[in-house]
């Protein structure tokens, strides 16, 4: 949902599943924006990880041009006008349930907790809230139901999103401990700072290289400072930045494996 906001996208499965419990305990099966509002603050509370105080804050306006772009996709109707009430589509039920379970990188590991205990604990009323908003276009949608309410399924998808990112860090530690070695090596040699760090753009092109390669990179630094970021910085990010992410993730995937039938 482009149009509804940057805040509305980043934290998506709060807001996806504020609008879900908002249809379900909405009066004669509708809602208001202000209970939308309600749910976004409460299921952010939920998540807060400190003592603080905290909830994500939105305003009715942000809440009404979700909600407005929930009509215009289908996925909604509205009913009244004063003040409006809105209704999901079963194709809208089902449009967010999917979207609620589609979680696409690792940036808030919370996020994942609040859906896995959404369907943990509510799989039979979501069920219930699909089958009295209406019937549904195609039974092909009926049978994708019991897929998105899925819970193994939504934890295999998390620990593979996790699976990809081990590899990327091992990678990039590993890589990082080369570049450092190949540095002193050569250096150590006498070979010229510049060839050094050509060798290394060659053998270890970093991610951004093509917005900025890696020798224009160092070249804003001072001689000394360039040579601190391949032999000693390189070494840093390995063991200070990108192993313990690692070791988090692995944790992580622990946790996530307790959650897998038999786990």
């Amino acid at each position: 949902m482009a149009r509804a906001g940057a805040v509305f996208q980043e934290r998506e499965a709060i807001v996806t599943a504020a609008v879900i419990a908002a249809q379900a305990i909405g009066a004669d099966g509708n809602f208001r924006q202000r209970d939308v509002r309600f749910f976004i603050e409460l299921f952010s509370n939920w998540m807060q990880s400190t003592t603080l105080s905290w909830a994500l804050e939105v305003h009715n306006a942000q809440v009404l041009r979700y909600l407005d772009v929930a009509v215009s996709a289908g996925w909604a109707r509205r009913v009244g006008r004063a003040p409006p009430q809105y209704r999901l589509t079963p194709e809208g039920l089902l449009e967010l349930l999917g979207r609620l379970g589609a979680r696409k990188d690792l940036t808030r590991l919370d996020e994942f907790f609040l859906v896995y205990h959404f369907f943990d604990a509510y799989a039979a009323r979501l069920e219930a809230l699909v089958a009295r908003s209406g019937p549904l276009a195609s039974r092909a949608l009926a049978r994708d139901l019991s897929a998105l309410l899925d819970k193994a399924a939504l934890v295999a998808r998390e620990r593979a999103l996790v699976a990809r990112e081990l590899e990327r860090l091992a990678i990039r530690s590993q890589e990082s401990l080369k570049i450092a070695a190949l540095a002193r090596e050569r250096l150590g040699r006498g070979e010229p700072l510049g060839a050094v760090v050509g060798v290394i753009q060659r053998e270890f092109p970093y991610e951004l290289n093509s917005q900025k390669p890696m020798h224009e990179l160092l070249a804003a630094l001072p001689e000394p400072w360039q040579r601190v970021e391949i032999e000693e910085a390189a070494v840093s990010r390995a063991h200070a930045l990108w192993n313990p992410t690692r070791a988090l993730l692995l944790a992580y995937d622990a946790i996530l494996a307790k959650l897998e039938p038999g786990g």
